[in-house]
């Protein structure tokens, strides 16, 4: 006679090969559409998110020319001609795509004059047939007003060497670029602060990786078959795929959501695949707490100790692979996580609810389950590969990732505590997303 334990029948179930081949299949098939399918061109908006960041990395450029080579790398700054270059490129790759407008055309232009320092007004004629898209009032205007483009204000120059001017941007401009400065400054140092203060508690995080190779790990958890780990896997990741498919279907057919809306229905895709995976393995959230170490407080010294190490692997991969960061115009940047709305967006999405989600999936299940049956460091390896190819990135942001992924696998073997890697990605993902909002999305003036 079977026991009543549930758990017990959970581990009792059979998880048929060819149902796991099926779902690994389909799984591999969309992984392989979206690597190596078709090339459909950038998503709507690329060049809207690429002009944005290409204003602002000139402008903090232009306002930190005279900064020390230390300050200017601890911002992220550029020197002016390098960031002129880097624009370059970008449109090259937007041009490839033949999805340049006349506004984008000219902001080009004007670039490539100024970088080659040939006249303006040759560039336009070449590119343009010399008609300019921009207005001289409205430029002008919009840039008194903190709305106005670095290539709007070389132009607006350009016309009053020979028109008198119409209003006095120049002072608002050169405020907003010092507000630029001084933010890009104090968040982006902020983050070194933190990593500095790290730098006491690397032992620490060492040795609990050193801890990690030999979890001494039982119960529930350390019964989980690798069958049921990827079984249970697959399903949330296929229905995730499923409804993000279906919003972005809804959003198609409704683009002017209020940002409210978007923020919860982001929300949703987010938690859905955790909640799937700890309904199938759990039968009272008490017991879900307890098994994956949800329940034990962070260990901060830990934290902050691999977040300096993530931080010190990541400025060396960016030093070998920055030419191959991302195939993105926009560098990363989305649209949504422009204004106040965008703020909470990123703090909602991106600095809370993924990194709850992504580790009581990656790392709490799948990991979990590898661990088992492989081991620590081929369980880590392997649930990290799956933790890369699904983020999409390229050249170094798969390798970021990947870096990230096993570390937080090592972490949580080593400490027994979902909480830790969850606080660590909360941090790291933080660490990224609020100077991006700072810095590219926050209005200035």
């Amino acid at each position: 006679m079977h026991s009543k334990n549930p758990y017990r029948a959970i581990l009792r179930r059979e998880f048929p090969e060819p149902l796991i081949a099926l779902m690994a299949f389909i799984l591999g098939i969309w992984l392989w559409d979206h690597y190596f399918g078709k090339n459909i061109g950038y998503a709507p908006n690329t060049e809207q998110i690429a002009l944005l960041k290409i204003d602002r990395d000139l402008r903090l450029a232009d306002a930190m020319v005279d900064d020390p080579n230390y300050l200017r790398w601890l911002a992220g700054a550029k020197l002016p001609s390098d960031a002129q270059k880097q624009a370059l490129d970008v449109f090259k790759k937007l041009g490839a795509e033949q999805t340049i407008s006349r506004r984008g055309m000219e902001a080009y232009a004007l670039i490539k004059a100024i970088h080659d320092q040939i006249p303006i007004r040759d560039v336009l004629t070449e590119v343009l047939q010399g008609q300019a898209v921009t207005d001289f009032a409205q430029a002008s205007e919009a840039l008194a007003t903190h709305h106005g483009t670095w290539w709007e204000a070389r132009l607006v120059e350009s016309w009053e060497q020979n028109v008198r001017p119409i209003s006095h941007w120049r002072q608002v401009y050169g405020q907003g670029n010092l507000q630029l400065k001084t933010r890009a400054v104090f968040i982006r140092v902020s983050v070194w602060l933190i990593a500095l203060v790290g730098l006491l508690f690397i032992p620490h995080a060492l040795a609990c990786i050193k801890n990690g190779l030999s979890p001494r790990l039982t119960g529930y958890g350390k019964s989980w078959t690798l069958p049921m780990g990827l079984t249970v896997f697959m399903v949330a990741t296929l229905a995730w795929i499923g409804f993000n498919l279906a919003v972005e279907l809804g959003l198609n057919a409704l683009p002017n959501l209020h940002p409210a809306l978007s923020i919860l229905l982001d929300s949703i895709a987010r938690v859905l695949p955790a909640l799937i995976a700890l309904a199938l393995l759990f039968k009272q959230p008490s017991h879900a707490i307890r098994v994956l170490g949800l329940n034990a407080p962070p260990n901060f010294k830990a934290i902050f100790g691999m977040f300096t190490l993530l931080i010190g692997i990541d400025q060396i991969l960016l030093a070998a692979l920055g030419s191959t960061y991302s195939n993105d115009p926009g560098g990363g940047l989305s649209l949504g996580d422009a204004g106040f709305w965008g703020l909470a967006f990123a703090l909602i999405s991106a600095c809370l609810l993924a990194p709850i989600a992504e580790e009581v999936l990656y790392r709490g299940v799948l990991f979990r389950a590898l661990m088992n049956r492989i081991g620590v460091i081929p369980g880590a390896m392997a649930s990290t590969a799956v933790f890369a190819v699904l983020h999409f990135y390229n050249g170094y942001g798969l390798l970021s990732v990947a870096v990230f992924g096993f570390s937080c696998a090592l972490i949580y073997a080593g400490c027994a505590s979902l909480t830790t890697v969850i606080a660590l990605h909360m941090l790291y993902n933080a660490s990224i997303k609020i100077p991006e909002w700072v810095i590219y999305h926050a209005p200035l003036g």
